[in-house]
């Protein structure tokens, strides 16, 4: 089942698990004076690693490839609804925080955010 989401600006390449090409859907944002970035899996358009695997390098890679400040990144990852009767494929977004330590993301914390939350961030 391939995953659709209408707030998908496009989809980068990023470097998954043990250097493995990967893919997922992005939407750039500002919230505040901060760069918003919701990265969205793209479950089997993705011929790599899922998103949530590898949340600190990912959120790290965007950066680099967007010139993003990392202290000023909000991160959310994005689980589109995949229309199955298991709760675990339900659409949710996560606001994803993280430590900044050497220059890396480390010790990420996940945050299920509301609906107003996501239009507030994404408008």
């Amino acid at each position: 089942m391939k995953a659709s989401f209408d707030k998908i600006d496009n989809v980068i390449e990023f470097t998954g698990s043990w250097g493995i090409a990967s893919k997922c859907g992005l939407k750039r944002s500002s919230y505040n004076g901060k760069d918003v970035i919701l990265v969205t899996e793209l479950y089997k358009d993705n011929p790599g690693t899922p998103i949530t695997q590898v949340t600190a390098s990912l959120a790290m890679q965007v950066c680099e490839k967007l010139n993003i400040d990392p202290k000023n990144l909000i991160y959310i990852e994005h689980s589109p609804d995949m229309n199955s009767k298991l709760s675990f494929y339900d659409e949710v977004f996560y606001n994803v925080s993280f430590e900044i330590v050497d220059g890396k993301f480390i010790n990420p914390s996940w945050k299920i955010l509301a609906a107003d939350e996501i239009e507030m961030y994404l408008k």
